[in-house]
């Protein structure tokens, strides 16, 4: 895959991380066939649990609710995830690693971490990456300076009734 597609599918999960709920980690995943999108993920919690702020404040109980962008992405894939590749805003922990090596997944590419994150993760990004060493996954990292949500190329036909809805979703009315 070329640069100009990861930074893509990059700024693509970086706009979704967007809608997770989740005060202080926003985490978008995109999985991919070739440039093809098979599904798409984001942080937050199962389907009909309340995200209360209480929860989602509380680091104990937001931990144990969470199901992170890539675990919402397989599940949303409903199919066969072998040889694919999965974009995301965030180096995937060691839980996330385990479960994209089991799918099969070819190829993982993410935003470099912060020296921020570094300091709070550093040890289980280095049991990730022994994983997929071990697991023969390709991995690839950008720096934050070369992804772009703009990059992502979203365009919007230029007339009709979706074309406007998709305009003002993309805050891109004149």
């Amino acid at each position: 895959m070329s640069t100009k597609w990861d930074t893509r599918f990059l700024g693509l999960a970086a706009h979704i991380s967007g809608w997770s709920k989740d005060p202080s980690s926003q985490v978008g995943a995109v999985i991919t066939e070739g440039n093809r999108i098979i599904s798409l993920g984001y942080n937050g919690f199962a389907a009909g649990v309340e995200d209360r702020q209480e929860r989602l404040n509380d680091r104990n109980s937001k931990l144990n609710l969470t199901i992170h962008a890539e675990e919402n992405a397989m599940i949303f894939a409903k199919r066969d995830l072998r040889g694919c590749t999965v974009y995301v805003t965030h180096p995937p922990c060691p839980r996330c690693a385990s479960k994209l090596i089991q799918e099969e997944i070819g190829r993982i590419v993410h935003i470099e971490p912060s020296e921020d994150f570094l300091s709070r993760w550093e040890e289980d990004l280095k049991l990730s990456h022994e994983m997929y060493r071990e697991a023969g996954v390709e991995t690839k990292a950008y720096g934050i300076e070369s992804i772009d949500v703009s990059n992502a190329r979203i365009t919007v036909s230029p007339g009709g009734f979706f074309g406007a809805v998709l305009r003002r979703l993309l805050g891109k009315e004149g």
